[in-house]
């Protein structure tokens, strides 16, 4: 009698490290991102509209140090620093979450679509295990929140040390614009006089910069979309032979 073949064991994750998604989930996470990246285009092409008319719309569109500098002496505090907080920290976790679902897997997309001569991904990741908090404090780009999923740091801690360096960034921007008021003023009077050439120049260097960015192969959706196929090779590479076992029985049963 044959002996049945003993089930083929699931891949742990490593300790800290969270086991990959299902599918929808990832994509849904995939796709949240996608979608700050296209709100930023839009605050980028239409801020000129924005700027003195609707401010708080601006910076929900795109905070960028830039748009909350312009903006700061136009919001109440209330909803300066809380709707700059929320719009800059919402895509942290779901970064996080990639960099904690798939760990090396990740890093090393990052390090061939961000840094393929190895300057950042790398040293940063050497010294994550030991100063992290301190990296994450200091600065939380995409980089960063992947090597502090891929970490194992914890999610509570990480949206810590995000929201607080955020928000010495957002204090430090309000107080150089008010410092700057008068300036800021006068810049965005030029502005309002000129709005429409503002925002037809501002659309086109946009999607000009768009082209040119998907023909040399550095689009943000591109980048995306290729962390959607490595993420889709990741869960490929480590499900349960089951399926290709039953592949395989059909191909010996064709010949």
């Amino acid at each position: 009698m044959t002996q049945p073949e003993p089930p083929t064991p699931t891949p742990t994750p490593a300790a800290g490290r969270l086991p990959p998604p299902p599918k929808w989930v990832r994509n849904l996470v995939v796709g949240l991102i996608g979608f700050a990246i296209v709100l930023g285009w839009i605050g980028d092409m239409f801020w000129g509209s924005l700027v003195d008319r609707h401010p708080l719309g601006l910076i929900l569109l795109n905070a960028k140090p830039r748009y909350l500098l312009l903006t700061s002496n136009e919001l109440d505090p209330v909803s300066y620093y809380v709707v700059g907080t929320l719009r800059l920290v919402w895509t942290k976790p779901l970064v996080w979450l990639i960099g904690a679902w798939y760990g090396e897997r990740a890093i090393r997309w990052a390090e061939r679509r961000w840094d393929p001569r190895g300057r950042v991904v790398r040293p940063a990741q050497r010294i994550f295990g030991r100063w992290g908090w301190i990296v994450v404090l200091v600065t939380s780009t995409n980089v960063v929140c992947l090597l502090a999923g891929a970490s194992g740091m914890p999610l509570l801690l990480f949206m810590a040390l995000a929201v607080v360096g955020t928000l010495i960034r957002l204090v430090v921007i309000r107080l150089v614009g008010n410092v700057l008021e008068q300036p800021i003023d006068e810049l965005i009077s030029v502005i309002a006089a000129n709005r429409v050439l503002v925002v037809v120049l501002s659309i086109t260097v946009v999607i000009g910069s768009i082209l040119w960015e998907r023909r040399r192969g550095r689009s943000e959706l591109g980048h995306l979309a290729s962390l959607d196929e490595a993420l889709h090779d990741a869960d490929a590479e480590g499900s349960p032979s089951r399926d290709r076992g039953t592949a395989s029985e059909d191909d010996s049963a064709a010949h």
